[in-house]
């Protein structure tokens, strides 16, 4: 795994969550942004990440990275649905979405630290 580009795949959501809100972006499918199992990042977690299960770090990049996949999830859902506000809201500096990235994020790198040892 290349926690490297699982950092900055995660960083690009929220460009890419932007782009959606803004009607510019793709069109995002809120049960598919929801899947934790889906990206490179959940396969490597629920696949050959499992052999790391005991760690603490893996169960707690696990759990961070599934509340980012619904929270992500939660943006494009309410912004579908015409709830721009509710969908800004949790996109918003200090925002539910912000503070579950940055979880993340810490995650990879305390994951990346502890397979390196």
């Amino acid at each position: 795994m290349n926690f490297d580009d699982a950092v900055s795949a995660h960083t690009k959501w929220k460009i890419r969550l932007r782009a959606n809100l803004d009607g510019s972006g793709e069109k995002l499918d809120a049960a598919m942004v929801a899947r934790d199992d889906a990206c490179d990042l959940g396969k490597w977690i629920h696949g050959d990440g499992s052999r790391f299960k005991a760690l603490p770090e893996h169960q707690a990049l696990r759990a961070a990275h599934a509340k980012f996949h619904k929270c992500a999830s939660e943006v494009v859902a309410r912004n579908s649905k015409g709830q721009k506000a509710e969908a800004e809201k949790l996109m918003a500096n200090g925002g539910e979405f912000s503070r579950h990235s940055t979880e993340t994020v810490s995650a990879i790198m305390a994951m990346q630290r502890a397979v390196s040892k």
